[in-house]
């Protein structure tokens, strides 16, 4: 019996350079691919053609083009959906993974996998957005949508264990679910280059909403930045409200925080060599919802590096991350435990260097796509054999 299966992954963000889930998708689908299967990404964000390029052995096409006109965006989405179902139609696939809240493509692709008898899985890497829904109709809608949304899919593909409780009574009877945290291909931080930046503490990803902590961040490093004036704060990304990026420089001014590098938002390939001159890795997520449910798949690219991470205990970090066997590991919304820990490192980094060793080795026993995808790929083949 042939265990290779032909899987379809469609997805709403830019891809193959995009944002942590564009990530997610590259690393654990490369190893399904390595293994035989065949993986093929849709996007319905906008692309610069609607050909079908590779990455990896990944296969991926972009659904619709960028247009000077605003009604043609917005057809453009209908016509990205019409020609989604004309190629679940037309080809055969096994598996269609949805990394999406979107209801315009969750039932129609619901029809379509129903009618094809292809098993529709979604992957679930926070709480569902509806849940930030404050007004009564809001919290109505967020009701049902989280009642009846979820019990549409034969398999969920989960990141933590407490995702994992709050849809237990969300999906049908038969719905199988498999929890798979972050994913890394860590190879690709196994890297030399020449470092033209000087020491530095790197955070990467949206610095906007304080999603991430970068505000805490900054505040820590303002404690210690005094004590270590040639160490810098490098902040790697950016906000797509430009208002949130100045509201952290209106801050840096009023604390009086020195050295803090806005560097932007860089290309995939440029993230390895920042990672892995940085002296410190930082990420500093705060209580909240989204915390409680989301797995960083920064913290597992922070580890590949082998160099000192420090991180908040927020939702599922605790049960993989030992504090000082793998990583630095704060107490969320504790700045001054946060500072405490980059004044501890940098005062005994040869210590803290034997820490983010054995984080390291942890990246390759736990997190690394390969093993990963090796349990994706028994999950979604017991589910194919399933009625």
């Amino acid at each position: 019996m042939n265990n290779h299966l032909d899987i379809t992954i469609v997805n709403t963000m830019p891809f193959p350079s995009g944002a942590a889930s564009v990530n997610r998708i590259l690393s654990y689908s490369r190893g399904l691919v390595e293994i035989g299967n065949k993986v093929t990404v849709y996007s319905t964000a906008y692309g610069k053609d609607i050909l079908e390029h590779e990455i990896n052995g990944i296969r991926y096409k972009a659904l619709r083009n960028v247009s000077k006109s605003r009604i043609k965006n917005t057809l453009s989405l209908v016509g990205a959906l019409i020609r989604l179902i004309r190629i679940l139609i037309s080809k055969r696939t096994n598996v269609v993974i949805l990394v999406s809240n979107n209801l315009l493509l969750i039932h129609p692709l619901y029809l379509v996998t129903k009618i094809k008898r292809i098993k529709f899985v979604q992957e679930k890497s926070e709480f569902p957005f509806v849940l930030n829904n404050k007004s009564v109709l809001g919290r109505f809608f967020a009701y049902v949508y989280v009642n009846t949304t979820y019990k549409l899919f034969d398999g969920l593909i989960i990141m933590t264990y407490k995702l994992e409780d709050y849809f237990k009574d969300k999906v049908r009877n038969n719905c199988t679910t498999i929890v798979v945290p972050m994913t890394v291909e860590p190879e690709r931080f196994s890297i030399q280059v020449e470092n033209n930046i000087g020491d530095y503490i790197a955070y990467c990803g949206d610095i906007g909403g304080n999603k991430d902590g970068v505000q805490n961040l900054i505040t820590a490093f303002s404690y210690i930045a005094k004590d270590f004036p040639s160490l810098k704060l490098l902040l790697i990304g950016d906000s797509k409200d430009r208002s949130e990026r100045m509201k952290l420089e209106d801050y840096i001014k009023e604390i009086g925080c020195p050295n803090v590098v806005f560097y932007g938002v860089v290309s995939r390939d440029k993230i390895p060599p920042l990672l892995c001159n940085a002296k410190i890795l930082a990420l500093a997520r705060p209580s909240s919802l989204q915390s409680t449910g989301g797995f960083p798949t920064k913290l597992g690219e922070y580890l590949s590096t082998g160099n000192p991470a420090i991180v908040t205990k927020v939702g599922d970090i605790p049960l993989y991350l030992e504090n000082n066997k793998h990583a630095f590991m704060v107490t969320p919304d504790d700045n001054y435990a946060f500072a405490e820990n980059i004044k501890y490192i940098m005062n005994n980094y040869e210590s803290a260097l034997a820490v983010a060793k054995k984080g390291k080795n942890l990246v390759y026993e736990t997190f690394n796509y390969r093993v990963q995808a090796k349990r994706i790929h028994g999950f979604l083949l017991e589910l194919t054999k399933s009625n």
